[in-house]
């Protein structure tokens, strides 16, 4: 059985796989695997990948990640889409949406036919759903007010790639148990039959496991250097090696958000344009054997002028990569997830997803033995061979259905001898019947028929009509179904905010209360009488409160943090006092002098704040003021009071604990 899982290498890939291993299989005490992650100090992360696909909501949500302290955390904003402008014609008015919502009732029945008869004078994807006009107006997918990931659309991210893996960081650390250890792996040690047993460090560490998984990025550690398994090369189906990536501000801090991601075509490539919370991301993939970096500079530079101020004094990373992916993925005991398994363009941000897919299946399929694992490995190479050639094939679509002949790389993305034959076969079923949820294409394909619909006629494939497609029942079907898009459209939208609206409403800390103990008769707090003292002190913080009416000061506990609240219950709770009583604890004059006035501010995890007032504590540096009669007979009340205040945070922790219910 697979006890000890090493994960080597941070960034996104290894803390979302080390995070989705943990929240399976680390149970506090009764944990039965340990996740180990290491890291070197000194390797950057490539930090680009800043888009993410709805799968995203599945897997913040198994490590246990609130969606709002995700958002304040990364500058996360929502992501409904792709935009592709100048991909089919080149024009400045070409454009089309692939959304991540399904057509409406795509389940039950496909609407391409009634679009292409009926419709074809308006956008697929604005005839078909909601999410295209969502996000031309660059509305949210929800209200401030709806439940944690849930939308009326479906919704991804667009993210800080760098403050991500700071975030994951932290909460695979603290809350999942993950043991992060800082050192460069300098030698991989094996056993007689080719499985890694440890790992050496130049700190001198050895690093035991039953599982490595190799998240190391382009230097594949261990499924490269150590077992050289094959590069695959894709550079002559998908040309694109090379990108230079920026960060630019928005004109104004109120700028909207785009709720999709751009992606505008060039010469030899394209501009991808991420709108965060802070800022926006902008970067242009290209060709090297099509444009020279001079070239693709000046093409994002031209792209950036009418927006960005001074974008000669920008500073451009630029970072070069080899298309394709591993033979294998799953040798012996070591599997690579991530950069170590294969990269290609982020066109439809394929990077994170294939992360996520690798991790969930690695958890799902975690080997019972080490007999069990060579079959395992076997079925996970297979699926994502499977998985990369349909991602290849996919992105290749957008290529070859583009009527752009202006410059040598489009009209090459044209030919032959680029487009797999898998695809060929696809683009001469599709000109004959349109691709629809029927099972046809495998359940591993990673992109549903939809989204090759979106794309098919998004960019004005055809495809000829089909009576199996136009039986009466099926257009009766489809046509309630475009009569309903047209409802949701005038229910729906007019309800949703925009996405700069819904960000600053969720990152907006809440307003400031204060609770003052004297001037409110709030049921937050109980009299304390004489002889309830040390029971009541094993519960509840011990304060003295001054009475409103007899300006006399007594004993109270505090047993909430709002008006009228008890978090801490217990039975032998008396019954609060109204004001002007004095059964409790009272303090002669002398004895007051002793006491100083405390305030305590608090904030809470959802980042409202709580200040409470009319408190006192007794200055234990005055108490040797007191003569030595009262102090002996006073002394215990007060030590009991100051040990008391260990249960503030308790109090803390329980609403804490309510907000995140």
């Amino acid at each position: 059985m697979v006890k000890s899982i090493v994960v080597v290498g941070g960034g996104a890939a290894g803390w979302i796989t080390a995070g989705l291993l943990a929240a399976k299989y680390i149970r506090g005490a009764e944990a039965s695997v340990s996740v180990t992650l290491v890291e070197s100090e000194n390797i950057g992360i490539i930090g680009v990948g800043e888009g993410t696909w709805p799968t995203m909501v599945d897997t913040l949500r198994k490590m246990g990640i609130e969606e709002v302290e995700f958002i304040r955390n990364c500058d996360a904003t929502f992501k409904q889409a792709s935009k592709f402008r100048r991909w089919t014609t080149g024009e400045e008015d070409d454009s089309y949406y692939h959304p991540f919502s399904l057509p409406q009732g795509f389940e039950e029945v496909s609407l391409a036919a009634e679009w292409r008869d009926n419709h074809r004078g308006t956008p697929f994807a604005t005839a078909v759903g909601l999410q295209a006009d969502l996000c031309d107006r660059k509305c949210a997918p929800k209200q401030v007010s709806s439940p944690e990931y849930a939308s009326v659309e479906n919704h991804g991210y667009h993210l800080d790639a760098g403050k991500f893996t700071k975030f994951l960081t932290a909460h695979c650390r603290g809350k999942l148990g993950v043991k992060h250890i800082l050192a460069d792996v300098v030698s991989v040690n094996t056993a007689e039959n080719g499985d890694i047993l440890s790992l050496t460090t130049q700190q001198g560490d050895e690093i035991t496991g039953d599982l490595f998984i190799d998240c190391s990025g382009s230097a594949g550690l261990l499924i490269d250097k150590h077992y050289q398994v094959p590069f695959l090369s894709q550079k002559d189906v998908l040309f694109i090696d090379s990108a230079l990536a920026v960060q630019v501000p928005y004109e104004h801090p109120d700028a909207e958000i785009e709720s999709a991601t751009l992606s505008t075509a060039q010469t030899a490539g394209w501009i991808w344009d991420i709108g965060l919370s802070s800022r926006r991301g902008v970067g242009h993939v290209f060709s090297s054997r099509h444009i020279s970096d001079a070239e693709a500079t000046e093409q994002l530079k031209d792209y950036l002028r009418p927006d960005v101020p001074d974008v000669e004094v920008l500073s451009f990373r630029k970072l070069s990569f080899q298309p394709g992916y591993r033979a294998k993925f799953w040798v012996n005991n070591c599997v690579a997830v991530g950069m170590s398994a294969g990269f290609i363009e982020p066109l439809e941000a394929s990077a994170l997803v294939m992360v996520e897919l690798a991790a969930n299946t690695i958890s799902q399929h975690l080997p019972a033995s080490r007999a069990a694992m060579d079959v395992v490995a076997k079925k996970y190479n297979e699926t994502f061979l499977f998985r990369w050639q349909r991602v290849i094939d996919f992105l290749k679509l957008h290529y070859v259905l583009s009527r752009r002949r202006d410059s040598a790389f489009w009209r090459d993305n044209q030919k032959a001898e680029s487009i797999p034959e898998s695809l060929q076969d696809l683009l001469t079923l599709w000109r004959h019947q349109s691709p629809s949820n029927n099972g046809f294409l495998s359940p591993y394909d990673l992109f549903p028929a939809a989204s090759y619909q979106y794309i098919l006629y998004g960019m004005g494939f055809r495809t000829h009509p089909n009576p199996l497609e136009s039986m009466p029942h099926l257009t009766a079907a489809a046509r309630t179904q475009m009569d309903k898009v047209k409802e949701r459209k005038v229910k729906v939208l007019p309800r949703l905010p925009g996405n700069r609206e819904l960000i600053n409403g969720l990152c907006r800390p809440a307003a400031a209360v204060e609770l003052n103990l004297v001037k409110t008769t709030s049921g937050s707090w109980r009299r304390v009488a004489p002889d309830d003292v040390d029971q009541m002190a094993n519960h509840y913080p011990l304060f003295f409160r001054r009475d409103s009416v007899t300006a006399q000061f007594e004993c109270i506990a505090l047993v909430g943090l709002a008006q009228d609240e008890t978090l801490i219950e217990a039975p032998e709770i008396p019954v609060t006092g109204g004001e002007g009583e004095t059964s409790g604890i009272t303090l002669s004059p002398q004895e007051e002098t002793l006491l100083e006035p405390v305030k305590l501010d608090i904030a809470f995890s959802d980042k409202s704040t709580l200040l409470i007032t009319g408190l006192h504590v007794v200055n234990r540096e005055k108490l040797s003021g007191l003569s030595a009669r009262n102090r002996r007979r006073r002394t215990a009340l007060f030590q009991t009071m100051q040990a008391s205040l260990q249960h503030v945070s308790a109090l803390i922790e329980m609403r804490n604990r309510q907000l995140m219910s």
